[in-house]
């Protein structure tokens, strides 16, 4: 029986050729974007699953408020962790580790000179320093040596497989007793291999390449000072502290435990400030953005949202199939009938049509592994580069097993039964079953659906492509062209003896191709930021405000264009700062006219007192997401400025690279050896809408699936209504009805689906647009005209695929429609 069903399905297939192609297409484009979307999320989701007991693993993180701005921070003071370890009780084990970035790693030859290895900038390079502890809440695999003995005495470092074969060519115990200089701008360490370990199998943000011993620094006094080992009010991100608790512990309660035990080490300060801890849990760590401290987030609401679009165009694909086999079933009615008299019975019927939806979608699923992988190209700057196509993955083939089941059921139950419901005394006397009114109420309520979220998505693109423009091209307060920014090498980040900067300053300025150079901590916008509490005297009463200070020279105002609304720039000295604020600082202050504010002070909470001299119009220091803050421009040595901001005359893309090829000239000749790395500061602004500018790719991506499989879906309904009104567009045309007269006629109810659609569309992505764009302090508008954009485009496609079908028909030969009279 199996055979003669197979051979059935194959001859109806390959007769019905155009249709299963669509159909074909249609659930490989639909199941190849789910497949993407499950490979994003399921990566995502694995992060950090692996260790025993990984509900009882928190990470202690760092409240503040400092005023009203409330503060967060993934990192701890540096005696913290030794502290609550011995003093609070329902903690299992606590582990301290200290995240560190070499400059360069050196490994020694006898008789040759060393091997140097530069550090890379990824954050998922940087090595720490740990103890055992930390292998007791994530476990190793240990190949030499162990967490006891491997991490006990100081200068010693575990390697991970991947790092020995770098350093030393091989991964073996033979590593061991070798030894490695690590160095870093303010000191260099000799260390000794003591370990060696396997490259982590199971995903992990607390996966590191390199474990160095936490004994190297609090053996050293100048390291603890360095690190803050004696300081209980620093908080480094780079000092983190992970935590597993005893069984039936509470984390909240513990969390205060923590807080009034460290209240009782670090006193009162004398800046009006809030701390506290918290206790985040494991799973959190890999979506929270509060505490990123560097690590890539994923976010949660957009990995949902992902896996919504994922089954939407997989039903808009299983809608397809509906219309396209129901749109077909009256050329099956006879093939049913006689099947029917000669004894099936209709769980047979539904059988032989669900199989052949099964062998439809197995072909589909074999062409969207190879879309799927297509899929991952085009989408490689957008996704982690550890999303792949895996296919010895059990978990993969477990999931196309389960889509492939799951389309067939929902593409072919609906088919199966409504045509293995066929009367056979109706079939076989050729009546059109179609023909009764109500039937085709279904389908019109599925092409609804399809349209509704295609247009949704029209709408969501086009708005958040015109958000992303917005951002790009707003005034944010200062100039940003043709201005190129580098930052001085990190060793010489802290280095104020030496002039190099200076002299490489000037040298620049002389360059024809350069308008103005300045130097200064950071750029008007960044995503990074530094910010102090600041007192002021505001109606006789000190009122503390959280300040974002950025440091610059004297030319830091003129390059960048700052619109001074009273006072003066500062003045250049080293040994008086001065202070230049916003509008939006003034205004804290108390004052409402700028001029208002020139000659008050702003105190540090160690009673340093700062002469405001100017004020300039307000700009943004943050990307759009948020308001702007009251900011704070405060003169600074040059010699303690690490960034140069380069100005450019006015010119072509030639003129440019000459005088960035004449700038990294004089770079070599200052910094021998160091790489030259510049950005231009529109790029820099334009990073700071990475995710909204993959958002709009991926969005762009997933409208033309929605519109492509919608269009099909049309394809199908119209091809159905074309075939049900045979013997009407035979007639009519008999009687001189005209080619446009009958496009038109089989095309007026699509549109109007297609309108309906759009009516209900329209409300839904307002809505969800409304609280897309509530995450930004400015936005652009919900203009109605983009609205009304997007359901002419909408339309417009819909009436060009009605069109291409419509025509065909209305071109038929009347006399073979009608032969059968």
């Amino acid at each position: 029986m199996f055979k003669n069903y197979l051979k059935i399905a194959l001859r109806t297939l390959w007769r019905n050729r155009l249709t299963t192609s669509i159909n074909v297409l249609g659930l490989a484009v639909g199941l190849s974007a789910c497949i993407v979307i499950f490979l994003l999320v399921n990566y995502e989701f694995s992060f950090d699953r692996h260790p025993p007991d990984a509900d009882r693993i928190y990470r202690l993180v760092t409240e503040f408020k400092f005023g009203d701005d409330p503060g967060h921070n993934a990192g701890v003071s540096a005696p913290i962790p030794e502290s609550i370890r011995r003093e609070v009780t329902g903690l299992e084990t606590v582990a301290a580790f200290h995240q560190e970035s070499f400059e360069q790693i050196e490994v020694p030859r006898l008789g040759q000179a060393p091997i140097l290895f530069p550090a890379a900038k990824e954050s998922s390079s940087h090595m720490i320093f740990t103890d055992a502890q930390f292998f007791k809440i994530l476990p190793a695999e240990w190949i030499a040596g162990s967490p006891q003995t491997s991490l006990a005495k100081p200068n010693q470092i575990v390697l991970t497989q991947r790092l020995a074969e770098r350093y030393f060519g091989e991964a073996s115990s033979k590593v061991l007793g070798r030894t490695l200089r690590a160095v870093s701008y303010q000191d260099t360490l000799e260390l000794t291999v003591s370990g060696l370990v396997k490259n982590a199998v199971e995903r992990s943000d607390f996966s590191y390449p390199a474990y160095l011993s936490l004994a190297t620094l609090t053996s050293s006094k100048k390291r603890r000072e360095n690190y803050g080992f004696d300081a209980w009010t620093n908080t480094n991100g780079a000092s983190q502290c992970l935590i597993k608790i005893e069984p039936g512990a509470n984390p909240d309660q513990l969390a205060q435990k923590v807080t009034k035990l460290i209240d009782s080490h670090s006193g009162d300060s004398s800046i009006e400030w809030k701390r506290w801890f918290s206790f985040q849990p494991l799973s959190d760590v890999h979506f929270n953005q509060t505490y990123a401290n560097g690590l890539r987030i994923a976010h949660k609401p957009t990995l949902y949202g992902l896996a919504a679009v994922g089954v939407f165009l997989l039903l808009l694909a299983s809608i397809n199939f509906v219309n396209l086999s129901t749109a077909h079933a009256s050329q099956r009615g006879k093939e049913i009938g006689i099947r029917k008299t000669l004894g099936s019975r209709r769980s047979h019927l539904i059988s032989q049509l669900l199989g052949e939806t099964l062998l439809v979608t197995v072909v589909a699923v074999l062409f969207s592994i190879a879309l799927a992988e297509l899929g991952l190209i085009y989408l490689s700057e957008l996704i982690p580069s550890g999303v792949e196509l895996d296919l010895s993955q059990p978990t993969f083939w477990l999931f196309l097993l389960a889509m492939a089941l799951l389309t067939a059921l929902l593409a072919g139950i609906y088919p199966g039964l409504l045509i293995s419901r066929f009367m056979p005394i109706l079939t076989l006397r050729g009546t059109n079953l179609f023909v009764q009114p109500g039937k085709i109420g279904l389908r019109r309520v599925l092409i609804i659906s399809q349209f509704v979220i295609a247009q949704m998505f029209i709408i969501g693109a086009l708005f958040v492509s015109r958000q992303l423009q917005y951002m790009i091209q707003k005034d944010l307060g200062f100039n940003r062209e043709a201005i190129v920014t580098f930052r001085v090498p990190t060793k010489y980040f802290w280095i104020s003896d030496q002039n190099q900067r200076i002299t490489l300053a000037d040298r620049i300025r002389k360059l024809s191709g350069v308008k103005q150079v300045s130097l200064a901590n950071q750029s008007p916008i960044s995503s990074g930021y530094s910010s102090s509490m600041m007192n002021a005297v505001r109606n006789k009463q000190k009122v503390a405000i959280n300040v974002y200070r950025k440091d610059g020279d004297t030319q830091y105002l003129s390059l960048f264009g700052f619109h001074l609304l009273a006072g003066r720039n500062f003045a250049e000295s080293d040994t008086t700062s001065e202070l230049v604020i916003n509008e939006t600082l003034a205004r804290q202050m108390g004052f409402r006219q700028p001029t208002e504010a020139i000659g008050q002070f702003l105190q540090y909470g160690n009673g340093a007192q700062i002469p405001v001299v100017g004020v300039v119009q307000d700009f943004h220091g943050r990307s759009l997401h948020e308001s702007i803050q009251p900011t704070a421009l405060m003169n600074n040595s040059p010699s303690s400025l690490s960034q140069f901001n380069v100005r450019l005359q006015t010119g072509s893309a030639q003129a440019f690279d000459a005088t960035l090829a004449q700038i990294k000239q004089l770079w070599n000749e200052t910094y021998h050896g160091e790489d030259f790395s510049y950005t231009f500061f529109d790029d820099e602004i334009a990073k700071l809408y990475n995710k909204e500018r993959n958002l709009v790719k991926l969005t762009n991506l997933a409208t033309g699936i929605a519109i492509f499989i919608s269009c099909l879906g049309l394809f199908g309904l119209v091809t159905f209504t074309a075939e049900r009104r045979t013997k009407e567009i035979g007639i009519r045309k008999v009687l001189g009805a005209s080619v446009t007269q009958l496009v038109a006629l089989l095309s007026k109810e699509f549109l109007i689906l297609v309108g309906l659609a759009f009516l209900l569309a329209a409300p839904a992505a307002w809505y969800l647009l409304r609280e897309w764009l509530n995450g930004f302090a400015y936005r652009t508008e919900l203009s109605w005209w983009l609205f009304a954009a997007a359901g002419t485009l909408a339309l417009l496609v819909a009436l060009l695929t009605v069109s291409t079908q419509a025509i065909r028909a209305a071109n038929a030969n009347p006399v073979k429609s009608l032969k059968v009279e």
